[in-house]
């Protein structure tokens, strides 16, 4: 006799967890377990129960759960079937798939198309559609429909079955279209010659759109109080029949009077009292605006010294309206005549915002006092104290800086204490921690060493890991040992990797980037950094990973949510060029190819003097390895006033990552260029329009520890080039390397000097010409270096048809350079730099002593994409031929 019990555990919604199946018998066992679904759907994995073992209520309800989040199922039932003459009960789960989407079908009044209203929702083909999202999807067409003037629209949603998913209908009641019928301004009598009536929008007539009157509203106000109404207010009044489909608008318009800004008792820059009309202004000269300027006035007198100064702010009657008054007084002002440092070295004070001569701010008084605190704890004082002290009052003041700076100690020994820390699984080594023995003794690398450790045992799955730290001093208080004591706790571990939202996509393709693996190490970090790798194949919108039941402590489940972005894009676009004339172009994009994470791109441009040709094609794993690749291949060809060229070529291009500071990138080049119809001397031409070709592989090695790499303050950068063409390939024969080197120190918090090398070598193998072909040689001078001499200005020169000298460049380069940057604000930075260098014909032409020396000043401007840099060299050692004595230069981003 067969015993069936069925438990059905549905879901409202994804998000709610269904409830447990009713209890099995105590200690009854498990016979067999079945998952009815489709074999590529991978369920089998999320089920614990083991034949011969006890059925165990909660495995089952985490089983169901674990399926729940893969987002591919609504419904998923669990049935028990005992036989009778056999032991033990056989559990098969039945996953019901879930409405993945298919189309978007609308019916009743087809006011909008159905691809408009998928567009509308941002419903995507495979998504689940789950009775939340179809309400919001259903909510945010009614509301596009209402914009358009379908004030009674209704919208309601439905699931209709479909072979490979289901369909999103939607039952449209638009209503009528409602239109204008009155648009009318009331109360700008007194402002009639503004013609507040032209802002009204929408006119009559016309279909109502709410964004529209309220956008005329607003700029009605702006109107009045850009002439001098700050208190000016407009509201709008809708009246709508229903009956007629008409809606009637009103702008109630209360202009009050009119305003200016007037201040008394000081003289304020013209910028600041501008800055203070525009904020009294936009705030409507509301207390809080009012209060607002007060303040920003109250700071600028005190930072030019007025240290007691005090604003108000009044509003008086002027004529037919009223002034915006501020009372200032600003007391005297006080000027820092001396700046002494007391029981320390003076040299600490370098740097700081109060200096002799300047105005005196107690602001920066507080923060030269913390900066000094820093600075002696640099040095070891683990107990300093500094205080400002400066008499009341103004007039010329003597600043002095009381200094307690406390015992100064050394690092005798450093201890970690604890098991040994496991290995995290992702190829990290053991953290390095800053304290060193016979190193002053600092707070801060005290906390910064038991961060590291703390950050380096959550990193292995310990999330609450704490390190203690122990500090025994010795009699005298000039010798510390250091202890860390390391409390890892218990370690939590991924056991189930559930995916969801895939649809294109192979599971594979995710798979491989996740950092967090089943039965590896679970820890926030890496899940940040999981998020990071697959938000950086581009073929996702939106990449959310959460854990599944957080309250479990040794095993964690984690659900990876993506949101695939469309496969396929492609844009164009018409122009006009001096040189083409008119021309146009078309882009292709396709990603995801294979369901892998490749992507594919098509660039197309024509003119009738030209056109260009790209194909493109990412390839982010290679060999089953985790090697960024990219196979590039382009054509193009254009008839110009003095020449015509046409160029042909490709490149492959394979990077890996070896470590957190070392990278290896692999390349193989072929291009060939060939320049015809010349009409010009050639060496008028631009040196990339030389008729060569190269082909063959090429390697770089980077190695770089700098903090930052678009601001550094801190650290080395190290690599190296080769580059080898050979005929036998189809290029011209040669070798070439470029090498840099740059260190990076911070010397204090405001001040940074770097040190650079550059050595660029080449050579040509037997049968060819001893110089490489114009464009691959090296070249010199400008930007980077050496700043004195004008772009590729630097080294050898032929005379040319016209007399003129022009740069032949050199199979040899040597470059150095020395930088001091003081960061003076957080946006603008000065430098000073020494460079040297010289383009040597022929490798053997290197000499050092034929180096070029320039100096120079410069100024930047730090921007998130690096620093607007302005320098301007200066030439220490002239020769004839020199075009100049200095250049001024201007680029983005550092010269080293």
């Amino acid at each position: 006799m067969l015993e069936s019990a069925l438990l059905v555990l549905a879901l409202v919604a994804p998000q709610e967890a269904p409830p447990p199946p009713p209890s099995a018998p105590a200690e009854e066992l498990v016979r067999l377990v079945r998952v009815e679904a489709a074999p590529k759907e991978g369920l089998e994995a999320f089920v614990g129960l083991v034949p011969g073992q006890p059925l165990d209520r909660e495995v089952v309800r985490r089983a169901v759960e674990l399926m729940f989040a893969t987002g591919r199922f609504e419904d998923v039932l669990v049935e028990l079937r005992r036989q009778e003459g056999q032991d033990g009960v056989e559990v098969v789960f039945r996953p019901r798939p879930a409405p993945l989407l298919v189309a978007v079908r609308l019916e009743g009044d087809l006011v909008i198309s159905a691809g408009s209203a998928r567009s509308i929702a941002r419903l995507r083909a495979g998504e689940p559609l789950w009775p939340a999202r179809l309400e919001r999807a259903a909510r945010d067409i009614a509301l596009a429909l209402a914009r358009r003037g379908r004030l009674e629209a209704l919208v309601e949603p439905g699931v209709a079955w479909v072979p490979g998913g289901a369909d999103a209908v939607f039952r449209i009641r638009a209503g009528p279209r409602v239109r204008v019928g009155q648009s009318r301004v009331e109360g700008a009598e007194d402002t009639a010659a503004l013609r507040l009536d032209e802002l009204a929008r929408p006119r009559p007539a016309e279909v109502f759109r709410r964004e529209k009157a309220e956008s005329a509203r607003d700029a009605m106000r702006r109107r009045l109080a850009g002439t001098g109404r700050w208190r000016a207010a407009v509201e709008l009044s809708e009246t709508y029949d229903p009956g007629r489909g008409i809606m009637d608008l009103v702008f109630h318009v209360v202009p009050g009077p009119p305003m200016s800004l007037e201040t008394r008792g000081a003289e304020l820059p013209r910028k600041l009292v501008s800055t203070v009309r525009d904020l009294v202004r936009e705030g409507g000269t509301t207390s809080d605006s009012l209060e607002a300027g007060a303040e920003r006035i109250e700071v600028y007198l005190r930072a030019q010294g007025h240290r007691e100064a005090v604003v108000r702010a009044t509003t008086e009657p002027r004529g037919p309206g009223e002034a915006v008054v501020y009372d200032l007084q600003p007391g005297p002002r006080a000027i820092a005549s001396t700046v002494e440092l007391r029981d320390a070295d003076p040299l600490l004070l370098a740097g700081l915002r109060t200096q002799p001569g300047l105005p005196l701010d107690d602001v920066a008084l507080e923060q030269d006092a913390r900066l000094l605190v820093s600075r002696l704890n640099e040095r070891g004082h683990f107990e300093a104290s500094v205080e400002p002290e400066v008499p009341e009052g103004g007039g010329s003041l003597a600043v002095v800086f009381l200094a307690r700076p406390g015992p100064r100690a050394v690092v005798r020994s450093v201890e970690v204490t604890g098991p040994p820390l496991p290995p995290p699984g992702d190829g990290t080594g053991p953290p390095e921690i800053t304290l060193r023995a016979d190193t002053p003794y600092r707070l801060g690398d005290v906390a910064r060493s038991r961060d590291t450790l703390v950050s380096a045992w959550r990193r292995a799955g310990h999330l609450d890991a704490r390190v203690r730290s122990e500090v025994t001093l010795s009699e005298a208080q000039d010798e510390a040992s250091v202890r860390l004591v390391v409390e890892p706790g218990p370690r939590a571990v991924v056991e189930h990797l559930v995916l969801a939202g895939l649809d294109h996509t192979r599971a594979t393709t995710v798979e491989r980037e996740m950092v967090l693996r089943p039965a590896e190490p679970f820890s926030f970090e890496r899940l940040l950094e999981s998020q990071r790798r697959l938000s950086g194949l581009g073929i996702f919108e939106r990449v959310s990973i959460a854990e599944l039941g957080p309250e479990r402590t040794s095993r964690r489940d984690v659900v990876v949510s993506v949101q695939e972005a469309p496969r396929t894009t492609w844009s164009w676009g018409v122009g006009w060029s001096e040189q083409d004339r008119l021309r146009g172009s078309v882009a292709l994009t396709r990603r995801n190819l294979g369901g892998l994470g490749r992507t594919a791109s098509v660039f197309a441009r024509g003119s009738f003097r030209g056109s260009r040709f790209l194909l493109n094609l990412r390839e982010p794993w290679l060999f089953g390895r985790r090697l960024d690749s990219s196979a590039t291949v382009f054509w193009e060809e254009q008839d110009r006033t003095s020449f015509d060229y046409n160029r042909k070529g490709g490149f492959l291009q394979t990077g890996r990552t070896l470590d957190s500071r070392t990278r290896l990138i692999l390349r193989y080049v072929y291009q060939d260029t060939n320049v015809f119809n010349i009409e010009v001397p050639i060496e008028e031409l631009d040196r990339q329009y030389r008729t060569y070709a190269v082909s063959g592989p090429s390697a770089s090695l980077i190695f770089d520890t700098r903090d930052d790499p678009l601001e550094p303050r801190r650290g080395i950068f190290l690599s190296a080039d080769l580059q080898l063409s050979l005929q036998a390939l189809g290029g011209v024969s040669y070798l070439k390397g470029y090498f840099q080197a740059a260190s990076v120190r911070r010397l204090r918090s405001d001040l940074v000097f770097v040190l650079s090398a550059r050595l660029g070598l080449a050579g040509t193998f037997d049968g060819e010409p001893p110089l490489l072909p114009q464009p691959e040689r090296f070249f010199a001078g400008g930007d980077y270096g050496p700043r004195g001499f004008p772009v590729d200005g630097l080294g050898p020169k032929l005379v040319g048809s016209d007399g003129q000298l022009y740069p032949t460049g050199g199979n040899a380069v040597a470059l150095g350079g020395a930088e001091l940057r003081y960061n003076f604000s957080r946006a603008f930075q000065l430098a000073s730099f020494l460079d040297n260098g010289n383009v040597f014909l022929e490798t053997r032409n290197l000499t050092l002593s034929r180096l070029r020396w320039t100096a120079g000043l410069g100024l930047r401007y730090r921007t998130p994409i690096g620093p607007v840099r302005l320098d301007w060299g200066y030439i220490l050692d002239p020769k004839p031929g020199d075009d100049g004595r200095s250049h001024l230069n201007f680029s983005i981003g550092y010269a080293f």
